[in-house]
């Protein structure tokens, strides 16, 4: 059965089933979360800034995080810029014209850089990554906040 995963953007939580197994782990997306050089900005877990894009450069702006929706999870594979990862790829048509200008998002390890808008479990990411390859990937929700609260 595939992984069947939500998260939660304002908390940070990733949660749901992956190869049998429950995962509830905490995560960040956007703002440079996640990198082990400096911490995250404003635009972390922030669900205002679903629509900052990455600006690279000089002066490098972090890009917000992972807009809402559902999302394929694909079977975890080595990138060349992240290490281990699972891309996320718009679920359907109708995701696909909610991705607000972005895409290229993964859950991924922490690294130097952070996140740009992928999501990065803070812990058992080996975990997480070992029960997403047993189960090939699957789905992912991504909500503002728990209770379904939205931030308009």
């Amino acid at each position: 059965m595939p992984a069947n995963l939500t998260y939660y953007i304002f908390e940070g939580v990733l949660t749901g089933t992956a190869n049998g197994h429950m995962i509830h782990v905490s995560a960040v997306s956007g703002g440079g979360g996640g990198s082990k050089l400096h911490g995250g900005n404003n635009d972390t877990n922030n669900p205002h800034s679903q629509g900052v894009k990455t600006v690279e450069g000089k002066n490098h702006v972090h890009g917000g995080p992972i807009p809402t929706g559902r999302y394929k999870v694909l079977t975890p594979s080595r990138n060349p810029h992240l290490g281990l990862a699972a891309r996320l790829d718009p679920y359907d048509a109708e995701q696909a014209k909610h991705m607000l200008g972005r895409d290229g998002f993964y859950i991924h390890g922490r690294g130097p850089h952070g996140s740009d808008g992928c999501i990065v479990p803070m812990e058992q990411f080996a975990e997480v990554m070992a029960a997403l390859t047993k189960d090939r990937g699957g789905v992912l929700f991504v909500l503002e906040a728990m209770g379904g609260d939205r931030f308009v």
